[in-house]
């Protein structure tokens, strides 16, 4: 699955909103993700600025049941993080998924609270070191909560990610180690690292989405993809998916009508009396393969 992470980049505009879900079907993504949350129970009224803009970027409840409606009529799976409870109470009627952000994967009141509703759910994993992933999975086990239905994001929570920080081979350590559905929420700039996690095995790919890198000072859309970038992010990925192919070895159809062709026989290099002894000098081994009764 590939989301196309929305976030806020509507900034409070349900047009905008609607704009990103039009945009995001085109490109060719699975799915797209939101933020919902009452500013009042996700940042302290002491931290003005912020409290400001995230009271800006706030969409109604009656909006987003209807950008879920919205989304599923484009085919397009709909996914949220909740930043509250009540927020996780409401988008259990709505949300495909949930997902739990990396700066809520340690508040374990909400998670707990969205574990209830059975949805599949996805967390990801920035700020946390391997053993509190390992702690992460220990408490969604003692909830039992179905892991099949358990997605983790490997993330680094920086903003914009340099290469040297990605480390991409977290994705293919955490599968081996955890033996659950790894996935990576892509904070870099560009699609290099969305590519190369796939090729890791990453069951789910999450990027960020703007309509405009430029769009406005808003931190998020200069580390988003534009249509345009998210549409060669989801060809290149489909391409690496392809060529995966399956674990295992075997001759393909395609293969089996070439075979004789590309193999050899034993012809006579020259003209063998019988009774003739049979040596390297009178015969050759070439192409194509034939058998003879």
């Amino acid at each position: 699955m590939i989301i196309a992470e929305i976030g806020n980049n509507h900034e409070g505009s349900y047009r905008v909103a609607k704009k990103l879900i039009d945009e995001a079907k085109k490109t060719g993504v699975d799915a797209v993700k939101f933020q919902t949350f009452n500013t009042n129970y996700y940042v302290n009224k002491n931290e003005k600025k912020r409290f400001k803009k995230l009271k800006k970027f706030e969409l109604s409840y009656i909006q987003f049941e209807k950008l879920a409606k919205y989304s599923k009529s484009k085919g397009l799976k709909f996914i949220s993080t909740p930043f509250d409870l009540n927020s996780a109470i409401f988008l259990s009627k709505i949300v495909d998924y949930f997902k739990i952000s990396s700066g809520d994967n340690n508040f374990f009141q909400l998670i707990e609270k969205v574990l209830t509703f059975k949805k599949p759910t996805i967390i990801s994993c920035g700020l946390l070191n391997y053993e509190e992933i390992k702690n992460l999975v220990k408490f969604v086990r003692k909830k039992k909560f179905p892991l099949k239905k358990l997605t983790l994001m490997h993330c680094v929570s920086l903003y914009p990610v340099k290469n040297k920080l990605a480390n991409i081979n977290s994705i293919k350590f955490l599968k081996s180690r955890l033996k659950i559905n790894i996935g990576y929420s892509d904070h870099t700039i560009g699609i290099a690292a969305s590519i190369m996690a796939k090729y890791l095995g990453a069951n789910f790919i999450e990027k960020h989405f703007t309509l405009d890198k430029n769009y406005s000072s808003f931190r998020d859309h200069q580390i988003s993809s534009n249509p345009k970038e998210m549409k060669i992010l989801v060809n290149e990925v489909n391409k690496v998916n392809e060529l995966s192919g399956k674990v295992f070895k075997k001759i393909s159809s395609e293969e089996k009508k070439i075979i004789k062709s590309m193999r050899r026989s034993i012809y006579a290099n020259k003209e063998i009396k019988k009774g003739e002894k049979i040596t390297q000098g009178n015969v050759k081994i070439v192409r194509p393969y034939k058998y003879y009764e």
